[in-house]
């Protein structure tokens, strides 16, 4: 029976890829064409409409249902920095299925070698190569001016997603020193379920459902970096509520 359910696993995850990986050729041609036609503003609202219809057909194909809780606490015309906790591989697909806010994500310069979905993910995401201080200072500044041209962020909390058995790892700072840095209201956004599904450990997948959980934001207009301990405690207290 475990064996049956390794095989079924790692086939549904060729499945999915596959569906992924179609989503990125059908998207990459539409971008590349019209990107030069559009201005600035109106090219990161029509890349995100890509995405973010995109997204929940490959989950739906997948058989990945996803419940959502809270957006009554998201407001349309507010900048975000969501903090989301890092599981599995669905969870870029999870929370842009979720959201009903464009938003940039945080991704690893390494993906830019990658076909199609390199060229995509440079256009919905802040490239970073974390072994570079100065690629890493840059992004924090990158950040910034998106926020302040009213494009809301999600940064992982972890980092990287949690391989571990704990609900959640040690957070980074980043997230936090943006969010006071900017002075705009922090999101705990809590993934619930991905990992059952596509454990970061193993290279399986499985349909079945996922629970996304926004939680009400928290000012930091009057936050400094000394607050930044009790900052990311409260969030962990918020995600572990859900977890």
């Amino acid at each position: 029976m475990k064996t049956a359910r390794s095989i079924f696993g790692a086939f549904w995850l060729a499945w999915g890829a596959w569906w992924f990986l179609l989503m990125m050729i059908v998207c990459t041609p539409f971008v590349a064409i019209t990107l030069p036609l559009f201005k600035r503003k109106a090219a990161r609202w029509w890349i995100w409409f890509l995405f973010s219809k995109g997204a929940p057909f490959v989950l739906f194909m997948c058989g990945v249902r996803i419940k959502v809780f809270g957006l009554e606490n998201i407001v349309t015309n507010q900048a975000y920095v969501f903090v989301a906790n890092h599981t599995s591989q669905l969870d870029i697909l999870t929370a842009a299925s979720a959201s009903k806010l464009p938003y940039k994500f945080l991704a690893k310069s390494e993906i830019n070698k990658i076909p199609f979905f390199g060229y995509m993910t440079r256009q919905l995401a802040i490239m970073v190569d974390r072994s570079s201080k100065e690629s890493r200072e840059k992004s924090v500044q990158y950040m910034i001016e998106e926020l302040n041209r009213n494009m809301s962020l999600l940064i992982y909390a972890e980092g990287t997603r949690n391989r571990t058995a704990e609900k959640l790892k040690e957070f980074k700072d980043g997230a936090f020193r943006v969010a006071v840095l900017a002075k705009k209201p922090l999101v705990a956004v809590t993934l619930v379920g991905n990992k059952t599904l596509n454990n970061p450990n193993g290279f399986q997948l499985f349909p079945g459902e996922v629970k996304v959980f926004w939680s009400k934001p928290i000012e930091t207009t009057h936050l400094s970096f000394d607050d930044l301990p009790m900052l990311k405690e409260r969030v962990k207290q918020e995600m572990l509520l859900h977890l």
